[in-house]
C-alpha cells in the first residue's frame, strides 16, 4: 500500500512542463510516456530553457544540473523559482555533492524540490505519479529537514545530509543512504561523527520520524502510515515519535509538525541543537 498525501492548495494544472535533459535516449522515452510525454517540452541549454521559464502557466521544471554545455542550471533558475513560490522543480542527478548543495540553495530560495537519483529511481514514473494529480504530492518532511536541518547544518556535512532526508521515506535504510553516496556505512558514520553528528541509524531514524509526525500531523492514521511503510504494526513508529518527545495524538496540524525541528536538531547533532533556530 502506498499512502500518497497531497498539498490541496497546490494544483498541477495542465501545463507545460519544460525538461532540461541533456540524454537524447532519455528525452526520447520521456516523450513516448503517454498524455504526460506531449506536456513535456525538450531543451538541452539553459538559455533555451530559460526563455520558456518567462511564459505562462507553467505547471513545472525538470531539470539536471548541467547543461550541454556543462553550465549549472540550477543557479541559472534561481530567480525564476523566488518568483514562483513553492515551484515544483524536479531534479535528476546522480547526486554528486555539488548538485546537492545546488539542490540546498534552491530549497533555501523556495522551491519545492522533488529529488530523482538516476542509480535509483525511474524519472519516467516519478514525472507521472507528480504531474498527472490535478492536487501535487505533498514533498512530507524533506522541504522541513533541509530548510532547518540540513542549511542550518556544517557546510562540510550539507550533502550527506541532504541525501539523509531524501532516504527517510518510506523504507529508511542506512545501507541504501551510504550507497547513493557511494560509500559504506562505516565510512558514513565516520563522516557524520567528524562534523559532531550521531550515527548514522539515529539520524535516518530521526528524519524517518519527522516524515512519520508530518503525515501524523495531516490527518493521516498512524497504522495507515505503518502500512506505506510496509509494517505489520504502528509500534516502531511510535517509538521513533517518542525519541522527538511526542505521541501521534499530539499531532494536530503542521504547526505541530514544525515545533519538532529543534528537537530533530539536538538528537542528530548532540548539544549544538541550541545553535539552529529551528525555521522550518
Amino acid at each position: 500500500m502506498t499512502q500518497t498525501l497531497v498539498r490541496p492548495e497546490a494544483e498541477i494544472g495542465t501545463g507545460p512542463v519544460p525538461v532540461l535533459i541533456v540524454s537524447d535516449e532519455e528525452r526520447r522515452r520521456l516523450a513516448m510516456a503517454g498524455p504526460l510525454g506531449k506536456r513535456l517540452l525538450f531543451y538541452d541549454r539553459i538559455e533555451l530553457l530559460s526563455r520558456r521559464l518567462e511564459g505562462e502557466g507553467i505547471a513545472a521544471v525538470v531539470i539536471e544540473t548541467r547543461d550541454a554545455d556543462g553550465f549549472p542550471v540550477p543557479a541559472a533558475i534561481r530567480r525564476w523559482v523566488e518568483r514562483n513560490g513553492r515551484a515544483l522543480v524536479v531534479v535528476w542527478t546522480a547526486g554528486g555533492d555539488a548538485a546537492l548543495r545546488e539542490i540546498l540553495d534552491l530549497t533555501a530560495a523556495g522551491a519545492d524540490v522533488r529529488l530523482v537519483l538516476r542509480r535509483r529511481d525511474d524519472l519516467g514514473v516519478v514525472l507521472d505519479r507528480l504531474l498527472t494529480p490535478v492536487s501535487r504530492p505533498h514533498p512530507g518532511a524533506v522541504p522541513a529537514l533541509l530548510r532547518g536541518v540540513v542549511l542550518a547544518a556544517p557546510v562540510s556535512i550539507q550533502p550527506e545530509l541532504t541525501l539523509g532526508a531524501y532516504h527517510a521515506w518510506p523504507h529508511p535504510s542506512v545501507q541504501a543512504w551510504a550507497e547513493s553516496l557511494r560509500v559504506t556505512r562505516q565510512a558514513l558514520n565516520a563522516r557524520l561523527g567528524a562534523a559532531h553528528y550521531a550515527s548514522a541509524s539515529v539520524v535516518l531514524d530521526s528524519f524517518s520520524a519527522a516524515e512519520i509526525a508530518i503525515r501524523c500531523s495531516l490527518g493521516t492514521r498512524l497504522k495507515h502510515v505503518a502500512a506505506a511503510m510496509g509494517r505489520l504494526d504502528d509500534r516502531s513508529l511510535r517509538r521513533r515519535l517518542r525519541v522527538l518527545g511526542c505521541k501521534p495524538e499530539q499531532l494536530r496540524d503542521e504547526a505541530d509538525f514544525r515545533a519538532l525541528i529543534p528537537r530533530i536538531v539536538e538528537v542528530v547533532r548532540p548539544g549544538q541543537g541550541s545553535r539552529s533556530d529551528g525555521q522550518a
